[in-house]
């Protein structure tokens, strides 16, 4: 049995999640399985979907499927939640499933042939797999009723078998189509489906999901802020960013003076504008030094550093010691950093500084990704061998752009990125401010100078002095150190041929391949293909035990 599609991002029920996985357990041939098919010429409605669409060489089945408790009342249909809510129904489920399948039909008969539609059998029915529905009523008959003990005894296959038996006796057609004319009705209702799933919707789901991961990280915020110096570790993704920044604005709220530093001028203005209404005290590093070295850095009462590996070396630690009350020791401090030798940018992380302050601290792992779809993490496996945690966000992501987009002069590379930008902007209404370029030259330097006038002054650079706000109509442009700490929905990694064939360029593809949130391009220049087998052949150990354990 085929499952279209064959993973589902978001259900709109539980019970739809649970008839989905007993879907794709059953095996069946020649049958495929739709699930949310929109069907755009509904009698009633302007906009519907049917729950599930049941495809075979027998004919097609239409089923609604309603969660919850179930109740009649003088002919009104109700449906009531887990949390004890009652919602009305418009119509029964099985009007509304019949006028699926008659919207169906209607959508088939300008894609079929008429004899075709003629032998075809067209049947509905409706699914309750949370409740026994016990002795139906006269509008229901048992042969189109699915419900918890069917649920129970996995009798889902026997079931669907006596409904197609139900319906070939009622229309009186029960001769199965041919393989071919199989392929037809299949391609006909793909072709339908394929049109309405969208990018758009697909990225959606992807962030819904991180988003509510996010807030799943926030928990970890009330344990660390319980204890005076913690270590928090993750990998990129994992959310370090935003719960420094939950700490700081809970500390600030408690009545300590907090200091937030980072390495990035560019995080640091962002972070700054978006902590303006507190009172915490947000600059990067260089900015601190400034400060001290003029005499004007006063004392705090909590640290937090993100990004600390970018900062762990003699120097730096000497110079935070100085502005936190009561110093490394026993002052209050909060670190955020990445374990991943890949992480760092900027300084190689001290190994006595390190194990110092874990010693005289909690150290809190954070290991849930809440930026990046498995997809991508995979894909920075690969090439860096940098593990980003746990991507609970499978398929929100579509697979990463890289395949046949070799290039072999900057015009190609060029006309790559025209044809991307045209088909995510044009044909799939993709926002240009969720899209950013990242580049390992600067702009002057980059690839985008040879695009054409429409996409060049649509592009913003993202620098020290611009990126506290990003317009939905503007693409954004920014190098790899730059755009360290922040990230967008759409990257696209171009002018790979300036990285260096060394080894402290992996710490740029770490960091650049985990800027985007659901969708990666990564077009590979064919002079450096060589060099990017040699890293994927590196990896290949944690690349299989990563493919093992996901």
């Amino acid at each position: 049995m085929d499952m279209n599609p064959p993973v589902v991002f978001k259900f709109r029920s539980k019970a739809e999640r649970k008839i989905f996985r007993a879907f794709k357990t059953l095996t069946a041939e020649k049958t495929t399985v739709y699930h949310s098919l929109n069907l755009p010429r509904h009698e009633k409605k302007q906009y519907a979907e049917a729950d599930f669409v049941v495809v075979s060489p027998h004919g097609i089945l239409v089923l609604e499927v309603k969660g919850g408790r179930i109740s009649v009342d003088k002919g009104i249909w109700y449906t009531t939640n887990e949390d004890d809510e009652k919602n009305q129904l418009n119509e029964s489920p099985l009007v509304q499933a019949e006028s699926a399948r008659d919207a169906l039909q209607r959508l088939l008969e300008d894609k079929l042939s008429v004899p075709l539609l003629k032998k075809l059998m067209f049947g509905f029915a409706v699914m309750f797999p949370d409740v026994k529905i016990g002795e139906v009523g006269v509008e229901l008959t048992r042969e189109q009723v699915f419900d918890v003990i069917d649920w129970d005894r996995k009798n889902l296959g026997r079931w669907v078998q006596g409904l197609y038996q139900f319906w070939m006796e009622r229309t009186r057609k029960s001769s199965p189509i041919s393989e071919e004319e199989l392929a037809t009705v299949n391609k006909s209702l793909r072709n339908e489906f394929d049109r309405d799933i969208s990018l758009l919707s697909r990225v959606g789901d992807a962030w819904s999901e991180l988003i509510t991961l996010t807030e799943q990280q926030f928990r970890a915020v009330d344990f660390i802020l319980a204890n005076r110096r913690v270590v928090i570790e993750g990998g990129a993704g994992t959310g370090k960013t935003l719960v420094a920044r939950k700490a700081a604005r809970t500390l600030d709220a408690m009545g300590y003076s907090v200091l937030f530093i980072c390495r990035s001028p560019v995080l640091a203005s962002m972070l700054a504008n978006e902590l303006k209404e507190s009172n915490v005290r947000v600059v990067n590093f260089l900015q601190l030094k400034e400060l001290i070295a003029r005499g004007s850095a006063p004392e705090f009462d909590a640290l937090v550093v993100d990004e600390a590996q970018d900062i762990l070396e003699s120097e730096s630690f000497d110079i935070l010691d100085g502005v936190i009350n009561g110093g490394i020791q026993s002052g209050r401090w909060y670190f955020f950093m990445d374990p991943n030798k890949q992480s760092s940018l900027y300084a190689h992380t001290s190994a006595e500084v390190y194990e110092l302050i874990r010693e005289c601290a909690f150290v809190v792992p954070l290991t849930l990704n809440c930026r990046n779809t498995q997809q991508i993490a995979l894909h920075t496996l690969m090439y860096t061998g940098g593990s980003i945690g746990d991507c609970p966000v499978v398929a929100g992501g579509l697979p990463v752009l890289w395949k046949g987009m070799d290039y072999d002069s900057r015009e190609k590379l060029a006309t790559l990125l025209d044809q991307q930008l045209v088909k995510w902007i044009d044909e799939e209404s993709v926002l240009p401010g969720q899209i950013t370029l990242i580049s390992f030259v600067p702009y002057e330097n980059s690839v985008v100078q040879l695009l054409n006038k429409r996409w060049k002054r649509r592009i913003t650079v993202i620098n020290e002095n611009y990126g506290e706000v990003w317009q939905d109509t503007q693409l954004t442009f920014a190098t790899v150190r730059e755009f360290k700490g922040l990230e967008n929905r759409y990257v696209f990694l171009i002018d790979l041929e300036h990285a260096p064939e060394r080894e402290n360029v992996i710490n740029e593809f770490y960091v650049a391949m985990t800027r985007a949130n659901t969708v990666l391009c990564m077009p590979l220049p064919l002079d450096r293909k060589p060099w990017f087998e040699s890293l994927k052949n590196r990896n290949a150990t944690a690349v299989r035990e990563f493919l093992t354990s996901s």
